[in-house]
């Protein structure tokens, strides 16, 4: 009776299931590969290619040169640095593009990216004006921004890090790592780590999901059920809408229903929804209406 339904069918097609995330990390991979046969030894990398057009410093962005915002961020200074930023892209960035999609997980990344990268070229105009550059590479202020979006989402998600076996809380993280980027563009000079592109990155996620996601006031006690996604929707906005409001108001009088008719116009559009959204973005009404439908079946059997 189930087996037709939109939901119980594989979302799978090859020909366009690329990895947002996946495609990111090569990227990043294939650019450092080229910097190590290209670029020049760090005592002369100022005044080199990649120092002048694609490193981001406040003298490139007084120049006009505005893709510096967009190309640091597949820049990296060395193997470590590339293989954290790819580690936590890959950890971090899965669960964001299965929520929000690949246009979703772009827009995070990316957007928290320029933040992060604008913050930073200020800090340094303020410090060096035009006479000193400041350097920055590297996909940090993106990831920064993606734990922002990550920690908000599913905020008591666990995770052990390495090389010490300690599990700890994506949230509490999250706020360890914000005062640690808030300290640093305090106090912290000249330590080869742009700080101001972390907190920009970090602060920019938060907005994110202020605004795009959430669309409301932001809480800070943070549940550990994830916000409904804005951004990647089977169905236009409007009809989402509808569909819930109409499950809301009915589900009083489903006890009357037949199975069939109960299935159809109860069950149906919340299996939608956790098919395009996933069972976090269900409100307690709806969990209801399955635990109803559950039981039914149970029944029947």
């Amino acid at each position: 009776m189930l087996d037709d339904r939109s939901y119980m069918q594989s979302p799978y097609h090859p020909q366009t299931k690329f990895s947002a995330v996946v495609i990111l990390i090569v990227i990043c991979a294939g650019v450092f590969l080229l910097q190590i046969f290209t670029q020049p030894s760090s005592s002369f990398l100022v005044n080199s290619v990649w120092g002048q057009y694609f490193y981001l410093s406040q003298i490139g962005v007084s120049r006009g040169f505005l893709w510096q915002l967009i190309t640091f961020q597949f820049i990296h200074g060395s193997f470590l640095h590339l293989l954290f930023n790819c580690w936590a892209l890959y950890l971090f960035g899965r669960s964001i593009e299965e929520s929000q999609g690949k246009a979703g997980f772009f827009r995070v990344y990316f957007l928290s990216g320029v933040a992060g990268g604008l913050l930073h070229v200020i800090i340094a105009w303020g410090l060096n004006g035009n006479s000193v550059p400041m350097l920055m590479v590297g996909a940090s202020a993106g990831v920064y921004g993606l734990i922002a979006v990550f920690a908000r989402l599913w905020p008591d998600t666990p995770l052990t890090m390495f090389p010490i076996p300690i599990t700890i809380k994506v949230k509490h993280l999250f706020f360890i790592l914000l005062a640690i980027a808030g300290l640093g563009l305090i106090l912290s000079r000249g330590s080869g780590v742009s700080h101001a592109g972390h907190f920009g990155g970090a602060i920019a996620g938060l907005l994110y999901v202020y605004f795009a996601i959430e669309g409301k006031k932001m809480s800070f006690a943070m549940s550990s059920r994830p916000s409904l996604s804005k951004v990647r929707q089977v169905h236009p906005a409007s009809k989402v809408g509808s569909v819930l409001k109409r499950v809301s108001r009915s589900s009083k009088n489903s006890s009357s229903l037949t199975e069939e008719e109960f299935i159809t116009r109860k069950v149906d559009p919340i299996l939608e929804k956790i098919s395009a959204h996933g069972i976090h973005s269900l409100t307690e009404s709806e969990r209801k209406i399955l635990e109803s439908a559950r039981s039914r079946l149970k029944g029947r059997l």
